[in-house]
């Protein structure tokens, strides 16, 4: 990408700037200089941006390089990997969603659940549900012909450039099922338990049969379109048998990556970055343009930084064109990479969910609901919104995603749920006083190092306000913190996005007792009926009515507490970077492979 006309003074003043204002290069990604008193007032000013990412952008150009910021490096390169980020720019699936598709009142820009006639196919050409008279159903899927794993270097090309056929869309659902004759004994489980997964969903004694050199039948056990959505959705990348003719080793060796995507990988640093190279021989056309074949961009390096001051300095010098929502810029600092680029630099904003405590309520206090109520009334909502965001009208998230249509229902709460999400600190003292804990109590919060750490620091200084005092404990490994979260013994809560769930599988599974990735400790098996239902809702009409008694039986329950209200999340991209528009989503959503390989450089 060509350098921003942007000064090192201007640059050096920027980093000097965010210093004294509280940035941190620990990664934090917050400043404390924007208020973390209890009654502080916001500093915050409001961002404007030049670019409008729906103006016409003009003709596609093929060429050019880009470097996006990335902080989910993995080091694990079998296509069992679930991510569907990274791996998406190599690996591809059957399906996706239309990544076009960028109405509320259609679809969540990142919703997991979709009316099956509003998904697209990747692989996939064409496909057909059938129904069965005993309640099963199968899917009939014709794959695309025209389809050539890439061409690596000779030492490490596998799969030898050949055409992908129905046999390797087989192999691939076989090896993650534990079913077929080349699946081995067990089923390949790295991220994902796929076979857990699709438990409910398919017939797992034949999953799946080839009809034809560019033809399978998926087998289900369910009529649900719900559910065939929720099947249609699952990240499951398609690779071939001479991927098991590897061995662990060469497994692990990022060179013998290989799919059938817009990008080749071609050069990896662990924990530094990937550089990817257009694949010559991929198979895509831009649909807004018929005659271009994709990818527009010849090289794209997803690059690790840790630290919001490296990216910002990083940003406003040219070397990276995209700093993503889940950097947490601070508000403050979102103005100052604004004020340094101007019209080089491009917004675009999505809802966010709400950043809360997720609290393990197996044991005391937080077994009592009135400690848990006790704990929301103490947290002034309306003022920390303001504090940390510059937003005065909040809207609070409990289960579901804001920006899915119909599935929240904080519009419908009475008047008595209402107030037990509305600040009264006396209110707090009262319920923690007929609860046993009038003197209050202590416990420890572990959070991940990406979070807003001052809006916690403002949460604590609020329970403070009614004798609850939490310690913050933070942490840079993702995978503590996943062992904190679904380790029921360990004595601390963990930070956690409420209002983040778009699947209804991954809510099961995450809020139900006999779910495998079961957190809260709740044993409340009524929302696990809750949830089913939601899940197997037969019709989009009848989940979207589960999902609205689901949420509000979660929001009586006080599982979590709630820190804020939704705010907007944004990204940044280099102007310079063309065929985005607003509502398609790179961070946090499916569109990153297809998307990515639509944007040109100007």
């Amino acid at each position: 990408m060509k350098k921003r006309v942007v000064s090192v003074v201007l640059s050096m003043a920027m980093v000097l700037t965010m210093a004294a204002c509280g940035g941190s290069a620990s990664g934090s990604g917050t400043d404390a200089g924007s208020g973390t008193s209890a009654s502080g007032s916001s500093q915050i000013t409001a961002i404007t941006a030049t670019n409008d990412p729906n103006a016409d952008v003009g003709e596609p150009q093929y060429g050019g390089k880009a470097t996006f910021m990335y902080t989910d490096f993995n080091q694990v390169f079998d296509p069992a990997m679930g991510e569907s980020y990274t791996y998406s720019l190599w690996l591809e699936t059957l399906f996706t969603m239309d990544w076009g598709i960028d109405d509320p009142d259609v679809a969540s820009y990142k919703v997991n659940t979709l009316n099956v006639n509003d998904m697209a196919g990747q692989i996939a050409d064409s496909w057909e549900w059938t129904i069965n008279a005993d309640g099963s159903s199968d899917l009939t899927v014709k794959i695309r012909d025209d389809v050539y794993f890439q061409e690596k270097e000779d030492e490490y090309d596998i799969f030898g450039a050949r055409n992908l056929t129905a046999e390797d869309v087989a192999y691939s659902y076989d090896r993650l099922f534990g079913t077929g004759t080349c699946s081995g004994d067990a089923p390949i489980v790295i991220d994902q338990d796929w076979s857990r997964r699709m438990s409910e969903l398919v017939d797992l004694t034949n999953p799946v049969e080839v009809t034809g050199d560019y033809e399978v039948v998926f087998h289900l056990i369910t009529d649900s379109e719900s559910k065939l959505s929720e099947f249609m959705m699952c990240s499951i990348n398609i690779t071939g048998p001479e991927w098991d003719t590897l061995t662990e080793e060469q497994k692990a060796d990022w060179h013998y990556a290989c799919g059938t995507g817009p990008y080749v990988l071609t050069d990896y640093v662990t924990d530094s970055y990937y550089k990817f190279t257009r694949n010559e021989n991929y198979y895509d056309y831009d649909e807004r343009y018929p005659e271009n074949r994709l990818p527009y961009l010849d090289e794209v390096t997803l690059t690790k930084v840790t630290d919001v001051i490296s990216a910002m300095s990083s940003f406003i010098a040219g070397d990276l064109d995209y700093i993503p929502m889940n950097a947490n810029l601070s508000q403050d600092q979102q103005k100052q990479l604004v004020d340094a680029c101007g019209d080089d630099v491009t917004i675009y904003s999505y809802p966010g969910g709400i950043m809360s405590i997720a609290l393990k309520v197996n044991k005391a206090p937080f077994d009592d609901v009135r400690v848990r109520i006790a704990m929301q009334k103490a947290l002034d909502l309306q003022t920390m919104t303001m504090n940390r965001y510059g937003i005065s009208d909040i809207q609070l998230a409990t289960l579901w995603d804001p920006s899915l249509a119909g599935w929240s229902s904080t519009d419908s709460w009475d008047e008595e749920l209402a107030a037990e999400y509305t600040y009264d600190p006396e209110g707090a003292k009262a319920l923690l006083e007929e609860a046993g804990y009038g003197d209050g109590f202590e416990f420890t919060v572990f959070v991940d190092s990406q979070s807003d750490i001052d809006l916690f620091e403002l949460a604590k200084s609020y329970f403070a306000q009614v004798g609850i005092t939490m310690d913050i404990e933070t942490s840079s490994d993702m995978m503590e913190a996943r062992q904190v979260q679904t380790a029921s013994g360990d004595a601390r809560q963990c930070n956690f996005g409420i209002g983040n769930n778009t699947d209804p599988g991954f809510a099961y599974q995450s809020y139900a007792t006999d779910g495998f990735a079961y957190m809260n400790f709740h044993g409340d098996t009524h929302m696990n009926e809750l949830l089913k239902a939601v899940r197997d809702a037969k019709t989009m009409d009848d989940q979207t009515a589960a999902a609205l008694v689901a949420d509000e039986y979660f929001a009586r329950q006080h599982w979590f507490i709630g820190l804020s209200g939704i705010v907007n999340k944004n990204e940044f991209m280099s102007a310079d970077l063309k065929g985005m528009e607003n509502g398609e989503l790179l961070s946090g959503s499916h569109f990153f492979k297809p998307i990515l390989s639509r944007l040109w450089s100007v």
